[in-house]
């Protein structure tokens, strides 16, 4: 219990660095810049149709190019200063040792993640306040706007049929929000563990070249054999195959994947912290 104890207080400590952190604030205000600019315009048509929009953008918006580039590139933002040691830190590591502060670190991405994606969906549903309403269905203005593709509003083109037409709003919620928290945690775990051994510019890059693999076999393979291994395309559900019957990756496969590789990258992110020497280092 002691120890469980020590691995939440490193935790809860850098996220509360995070009020005083320039870094958050800036990432926050570009989200919630580029969030502004992607549902405002379904909130301007829900207005000019007469009919209240219900919630459910979020799945949608992670499952388009830009939507989810965005969202990962916040992640790398959010998890650059990995593996998260100031000045402060080295009273923790001596107070919690080498595995506990490892563990600790490890906790709070997970934690992070957790926060980081309740915001943007908090912000999502705060934009379309003043239109909105709660139904277990997906409403009349998502579901004009997926039918016809986003051609009733230009600037809207992200709204999915399929994803309509294969799930539920609470069930796509709930899928999307958890494929991607994986590919954040996924990404912000190698990024710790590169940039122990290696450098910080080192696991920003790699991770940001990861987050861009998407788009790249999007635009250049032909073959969906090739988003098998794209962690970022894996989160997507309009490249899930959620009824077996075509060559995307099944649920079951995203699943395994995701928590194959974050116990891999955990398992060697403490392994590295023990191993390795921790210098402080400047914030980000």
């Amino acid at each position: 219990m002691d120890r469980i104890r020590k691995i939440f207080l490193v935790s809860i400590n850098n996220i509360r660095k995070w009020a005083t952190n320039p870094r958050i604030y800036v990432l926050f205000i570009l989200i919630t810049m580029f969030l502004w600019s992607s549902i405002r315009p379904i909130l301007s048509f829900s207005k000019e149709m007469g009919i209240r929009v219900t919630p459910w953008v979020f799945p949608h918006l992670a499952s388009s190019f830009v939507g989810q580039l965005i969202l990962m590139l916040g992640v790398v933002l959010l998890f650059c200063d990995a593996p998260f040691i100031d000045e402060g830190q080295p009273y923790f590591l001596i107070r919690s040792g080498r595995y506990t502060w490892g563990m600790g670190q490890v906790f709070y991405i997970m934690m992070g993640m957790t926060i980081y994606l309740l915001i943007v969906n908090f912000i999502s549903i705060l934009i379309l306040m003043p239109n909105i309403f709660l139904s277990t269905g997906w409403g009349k203005i998502l579901g004009t706007l997926a039918e016809n593709h986003g051609e009733s509003v230009n600037e809207i083109e992200y709204i999915s049929k399929k994803i309509l037409l294969s799930y539920t709003p609470l069930k796509a919620f709930v899928l999307s929000f958890i494929l991607e928290w994986c590919a954040g945690t996924a990404l912000a775990l190698l990024m710790f563990v590169i940039n122990i051994c290696l450098n910080r510019a080192a696991g920003a890059t790699i991770a940001s070249l990861i987050i861009l693999l998407d788009y790249a076999i999007y635009s250049n393979f032909p073959s969906v054999k090739f988003f098998y291994f794209s962690p970022v395309s894996l989160s997507k559900l309009i490249l899930i195959d959620s009824k077996g019957i075509s060559n995307y990756p099944s649920n079951e496969y995203a699943y395994i994947f995701f928590i194959i590789t974050i116990i891999v990258l955990s398992i060697i992110s403490v392994l590295s912290v023990r191993r390795k020497d921790i210098q402080v280092q400047p914030a980000v």
